[in-house]
C-alpha cells in the first residue's frame, strides 16, 4: 500500500492527499464466442510481494487446502470480499504455504453491488500440468455461463494466468441454444487447456463446433496452440448432441461439472 503523502497547509493542519484511479467495470462478454480466440478479461491483477501484508478486506468467502508448491506439504488458500476497492478488483486470494510464506492477489470477480456473498472457488486442481495444485475460480458470469480463471503459484508469486499479456477467462455451461466447456488435458506433447464453444443457430440440424487448444509457455502463461471447427449434425429438430459435458461442462482432474 502506498503510504499518502503529508500535505501542510499554512503550518496549521495536516490533511492526508490520496488519489485512487478507479479501473472501469468489465463489460459483460457475448456467452457464445465462435471465433478462434480466448476469452480475455480486461483487468489487470494485482500480485502482492512476499511476504505479503494483510489487505483491508471484508468477509471469508471460501477456503480449501492442497500443495501448491509441490513441497509434500498442505498449503491454505483463502478467498475473501475486498472492502471499497479502488481498483476495482472485489475479490482477494489468500495463500498461506507450509513454510509460514504468504501471497495475496487481488482478481476480477462478481461486483459487490450485485452479490458480494459469491463464493469464488470452483475447485482445486492442477490446471498446467506442474503436478502442483492450482485453484480454479469463478469471476464473473453470463446469464447461462459462469466466467472461470486459474489461479497459480509459479514458484515466486500467486498469479492469475494470462495469455498474450492479460488475464484468461474461459465460460462453461451455457442454454438450449449454445454451450461452453473447458477441459483440463494431457496429451503426449504437453499440458493443454481446451476451450470448446456450441451452438445451433445455423441449423435447428446441426450445431457448429469451435474449439481452441491452448498449451503452457511458462507455469502461468498460455499460448494459443490450434484452432479447428466441426459441424455435429443431428437427424432429429434440436436434438442435443452426443457427450454434453464435452460441450457444457468443465473437467480438470477431480472438479467435473456439468453447466
Amino acid at each position: 500500500m502506498r503510504r499518502a503523502s503529508l500535505c501542510v497547509w499554512a503550518a496549521v493542519a495536516l490533511a492526508s492527499c490520496v488519489s485512487n484511479a478507479v479501473a472501469p467495470t468489465p463489460a459483460p462478454l457475448r456467452e457464445f464466442v465462435p471465433q478462434p480466440s480466448p476469452l480475455i478479461a480486461p483487468a489487470s491483477e494485482s500480485p502482492t510481494a512476499t511476504p505479503s501484508a494483510t489487505a483491508t478486506v471484508g468477509v471469508r468467502l471460501a477456503a480449501a487446502t492442497g500443495d501448491f508448491d509441490c513441497d509434500g506439504r498442505s498449503d491454505g488458500i483463502e478467498f475473501f470480499e475486498r472492502v471499497a476497492p479502488a481498483d476495482g478488483l472485489p475479490r482477494l486470494a489468500r495463500l498461506s504455504l507450509s513454510t509460514g510464506a504468504v501471497y495475496e492477489l487481488a482478481f476480477a470477480g462478481v461486483p459487490q453491488t450485485d452479490d458480494a456473498a459469491a463464493n469464488p472457488l470452483i475447485g482445486i486442481a492442477d490446471v498446467n500440468g506442474d503436478r502442483c495444485d492450482d485453484a480454479i475460480v469463478s469471476v464473473g458470469h453470463g446469464a447461462s455461463t459462469t466466467w472461470t480463471s486459474f489461479l497459480v503459484f509459479d514458484g515466486k508469486d500467486l498469479r492469475r494466468v494470462e495469455e498474450d499479456g492479460k488475464p484468461v477467462m474461459f465460460l462453461f455451461a451455457g442454454s438450449v441454444r449454445h454451450g461452453n466447456a473447458i477441459e483440463c488435458r494431457r496429451t503426449k506433447d504437453a499440458p493443454e487447456i481446451v476451450v470448446r464453444a456450441i451452438s445451433d443457430y445455423t441449423s435447428d440440424y446441426q450445431w457448429d463446433v469451435v474449439e481452441d487448444v491452448h498449451r503452457w509457455s511458462t507455469k502461468s502463461r498460455l499460448i494459443l496452440w490450434a484452432t479447428t471447427r466441426t459441424v455435429i449434425p443431428v437427424p432429429t429438430r434440436d436434438l442435443e448432441p452426443p457427450d454434453t459435458e464435452r460441450y457444457w461442462g468443465l473437467s480438470c482432474g477431480s472438479v467435473k461439472l456439468l453447466g
